[in-house]
């Protein structure tokens, strides 16, 4: 949509109100978040017409999201009018208090209000995301919280990342447990166990700043959970784990905390797990490339999953070459691998690069002709020391790309490779006739990236 100097020669003005409807609806007015410009009061004030449309059209008032400003009594009573508008349909509720306008400036009757109408609303919320202080979830429960009634709450997004992660009072709960249609949640800054919630009944949930210990209770107590996402993870010294066998979990992400040193009980965690459903595994423990400590080994989970990766990503590990090798054997079915800022070991512990049978292995065909990964299409190497060449690189895709022999559809089954060692390799060297060669390949419809 354009709104500028050009709508003097665009009849939008004169379309039915059904079309108007439409194209306000694809412009994103409905779904678009809090940086969309494109909003209910921001197209009444075009003109009359649309002023019309928009204010009795219940749909693009369905999505409200309030950051709260020294103005908050205005904004309650905006927030009650806008909702109205909404009519009887779901609603998504986000509300966002960065200065914590809710303790500093907002008076008794303010929260109360609010609090009000969060509970008049909460049998039309479907989605509902809090960013806000201690302070406010401590009031919210005590204005009886546990007595709300959330028929329709599907997603639920609790944040408290200003100031303290503890309720003021911790024999306390967040208690969501009634809420029979919730099965998303995401828990930022907070310990999970103070928020009660449907446990058994949750597909997808996302943890940020977390201890281990917190992932593993997780798992325990969420039998048909299909996706995890932990950032911002934290290693707790009383952390102690048994094998868990959870058989719905297909996409797991670790994601350690840029302050964590160590990665040992994360690791232990990991190989602490059985999960032959698994699909996608997501490993990112460092930003940059270790030069000491822990080797991460994920065979043992893998090996005893039986899991049939299609995605798996290690980032900022310590990795035995051998070890991931003999893990890769065991991921036929694998079509994405991202290996970044990785440090490589040997058997005897000792730091090396990535040696050329290794990156052999990963994308050519074995002595006897078969392909370790068949199905692989993407393959990322970049932040890590190599031993190979990039002569050895042309090498191995010309064997992929350019001599197909009698299996061709196994061989152009890659499709991507992005390829960059660490900038202090001084033997890394990529010529002007092999810059070449990769670009005849990404003019043939290949993505190469060799630097």
């Amino acid at each position: 949509m354009n709104l500028g100097k050009e709508m003097t020669g665009f009849p939008l003005m004169d379309f039915p109100h059904e079309l108007v409807i439409e194209i306000f609806q694809f412009a994103g007015v409905v779904h678009g978040g809090q940086a969309n410009a494109v909003c209910p009061l921001f197209l009444g004030k075009m003109c009359r017409s649309w002023r019309a449309v928009v204010f009795e059209t219940c749909t693009f008032w369905q999505e409200v999201n309030l950051i709260l400003n020294s103005h908050c009594s205005t904004q309650i009573s905006l927030l009650e009018e806008w909702t109205a508008r909404a009519g009887g349909l779901p609603l998504s509720i986000s509300i966002v208090d960065p200065k914590n306008i809710t303790k500093k400036e907002a008076s008794e009757e303010d929260l109360a209000r609010l609090f009000d109408l969060i509970q008049i609303l909460s049998p039309q919320t479907h989605y509902l995301a809090l960013d806000t202080p201690v302070f406010f979830y401590d009031r919210w429960r005590d204005r009886g919280l546990a007595d709300y009634s959330w028929p329709l709450l599907s997603n639920l997004a609790l944040s408290t990342r200003m100031g303290s992660s503890d309720l003021s009072n911790p024999s306390y709960r967040l208690d969501f447990t009634s809420c029979s249609a919730l099965t998303s949640t995401t828990i930022k800054s907070f310990y999970h166990f103070y928020i009660s919630l449907p446990w058994r009944s949750l597909h997808h949930l996302c943890f940020d700043s977390v201890f281990c210990s917190e992932i593993y209770t997780a798992l325990e107590s969420c039998p048909l959970l299909l996706t995890l996402e932990s950032v911002g993870v934290i290693e707790d010294d009383t952390f102690s784990a048994q094998t868990i066998d959870h058989h719905s979990l297909k996409q797991l992400t670790f994601e350690l905390d840029e302050n964590q040193a160590d990665c040992g009980q994360c690791c232990r965690l990991l190989n602490s797990l059985r999960l032959p459903e698994l699909r996608i595994l997501v490993l990112k423990l460092a930003l940059s490339m270790p030069t000491d400590g822990f080797q991460f080994d994920i065979y043992p989970c893998i090996s005893q999953s039986g899991c049939q990766l299609s995605e798996l990503t290690i980032e900022g590990a310590s990795l035995e070459e051998t070890v991931l090798i003999e893990c890769l054997r065991l991921l036929p079915t694998l079509h994405t691998l991202k290996l970044s800022n990785n440090a490589w070991l040997n058997a005897q512990a000792v730091l090396i690069g990535l040696g050329p049978t290794s990156l052999y292995l990963m994308m050519a065909a074995v002595p006897n002709g078969l392909l370790m990964l068949p199905n692989l299409r993407a393959l990322t190497f970049v932040g890590s020391d190599a031993e190979f060449s990039a002569e050895l690189v042309v090498e191995v895709l010309a064997s992929r790309w350019d001599n197909f022999g009698d299996n061709l559809e196994a061989h152009s089954t890659l499709q991507s490779v992005t390829i960059i060692p660490e900038r202090g390799d001084a033997s890394w060297v990529v010529t002007k006739d092999q810059q070449a060669v990769f670009e005849n390949w990404r003019r043939r419809g290949y993505s190469v990236k060799v630097e």
